[in-house]
C-alpha cells in the first residue's frame, strides 16, 4: 500500500527549505546515514526511510502504519504531514509533495519492527533526540527560537506544580465539612467552580490509601502524577489512561527519576472514571484534572469490585 492510501492526510502542504541547518544526520554505522528533518518541535520521516532506518519492507511498514491509525494508537492528522520536497531523481532535480510521519509515528512503528535497527533507532530517539529537541542543540534559528518556547512551556509547568504543592502545604489541615468527617463520604456533587472542594475530596481519598491506589482516567497530565505523590508510605499507584503522548512520556521519565515510579498504561475500553482506593471502587464523572470546572458527581460503586473491575483491564 502506499503512503498517500492511508486515510485522510493532513491538508497543510509545507514547503520544506533544503539547508543543513533543519536536518539531523541519524547514522547508527557505516551503512546507513539518514536525514531526519526538524518542523514544528519534532521530527519527520517519510515512508520509505523508514523502510530504509529499520531495514524492513516497504509492505511491512505500511501494514504497520495502518495499524497503528486503524486501532487509535495514534491521530492520524497529528501525526502525518504532507511536505513540498526537492529530491533528485536519476539526473533531474524534481519538486515532490511527500508524506511524512512524526516522531510519536516513527517510534510507534519502531515498537512494532523487531529488528536491530529499530531497537538503535528506539534507544537513540529516547536518549538523543528527545534531549536535542528539549535543550536546543539547533543548528537554525528556526530551533532557537522553538527552545525559547520549550523553555517557557517548562517553565509554566514547574509554576503549575510548585502551585499545587504549596496549595497542598498550606491548605492539608484545612477540610471543610465533607473532608472532616470520620468517615469518607459515599457520594456527592460539585458545581461548577467548586475546584478546590473537588480537589480536597479527592487528596483524603489518596490519602486514606493504606495499600493501593488505581486511576482509569483517559485523559490525565502532571497534575495528577503530583496528587499521587501525597499518598502514604508504601502504598502503591497505577494509572489506566487512553493515550499518552510524547509530552506526558517525558513528564512521567522526569517523575520516576525523581520520586516513587508509577507505572502509566494504555487503556482505551472505559469511557467513565474510575479511583480504587484499596477495596473500594469510586466513580467519577469528571476527569481528575478536570475536578470542579463543571458539575460533576462522585459516588462510592458498591455493585463490583476492584478485582472485578480489574479482570476487565488484563
Amino acid at each position: 500500500m502506499q503512503a498517500q492510501t492511508i486515510g485522510k492526510m493532513a491538508n497543510d502542504i509545507v514547503s520544506v527549505n533544503e539547508v543543513q541547518g533543519e536536518v539531523i544526520f541519524y547514522q547508527p554505522d557505516n551503512t546507513m546515514r539518514l536525514e531526519v528533518r526538524l518542523e514544528d518541535e519534532t521530527v519527520w520521516l517519510t515512508q520509505q526511510q523508514m523502510v530504509t532506518l529499520f531495514q524492513s519492507s516497504k509492505a511491512n511498514v505500511s501494514e504497520h502504519i495502518r495499524n497503528i491509525y486503524d486501532q487509535g494508537e495514534l491521530e492520524q492528522e497529528a501525526t502525518v504531514r504532507n511536505f513540498r520536497t526537492v529530491r533528485k531523481e536519476g539526473n533531474r532535480m524534481v519538486n515532490r509533495t511527500l508524506t511524512y510521519y512524526n516522531l510519536d509515528a516513527i517510534i510507534s512503528v519502531g515498537f512494532r519492527v523487531n529488528t536491530k535497527r529499530g531497537i538503535m533507532f528506539r534507544q537513540w530517539a529516547n536518549r538523543t533526540l528527545k534531549e536535542y529537541l528539549l535543550r536546543g542543540y539547533a543548528f537554525h534559528q528556526q530551533m532557537i527560537a522553538m527552545q525559547r518556547q520549550i523553555d517557557v512551556r517548562l517553565e509554566e509547568q514547574n509554576e503549575r506544580l510548585s502551585a499545587v504543592e504549596n496549595h497542598l502545604h498550606e491548605h492539608d489541615q484545612k477540610f471543610d465539612m465533607i473532608v472532616k468527617t470520620p468517615e469518607l463520604p459515599n457520594e456527592g456533587v460539585f458545581f461548577d467552580g467548586q475546584i478546590f472542594d473537588a480537589f480536597k475530596l479527592v487528596m483524603q481519598l489518596i490519602k486514606s490509601a493504606e495499600h493501593r491506589i488505581i486511576l482509569i482516567d483517559n485523559y490525565i497530565n502532571e497534575e495528577i502524577l503530583t496528587m499521587f505523590d501525597q499518598r502514604a508510605n508504601g502504598v502503591t499507584a497505577c494509572i489506566y489512561t487512553a493515550r499518552i503522548d510524547s509530552a506526558m512520556q517525558l513528564a512521567i521519565q522526569r517523575h520516576d527519576a525523581q520520586y516513587d515510579p508509577i507505572p502509566v498504561n494504555v487503556f482505551r475500553m472505559s469511557h467513565d472514571r474510575w479511583l480504587i482506593i484499596d477495596d473500594k471502587v469510586y466513580h467519577f464523572g469528571a476527569s481528575l484534572k478536570d475536578l470542579g470546572k463543571k458539575w460533576f458527581g462522585v459516588s462510592l460503586y458498591q455493585d463490583i469490585t476492584p478485582e472485578e473491575l480489574l479482570s476487565k483491564i488484563s
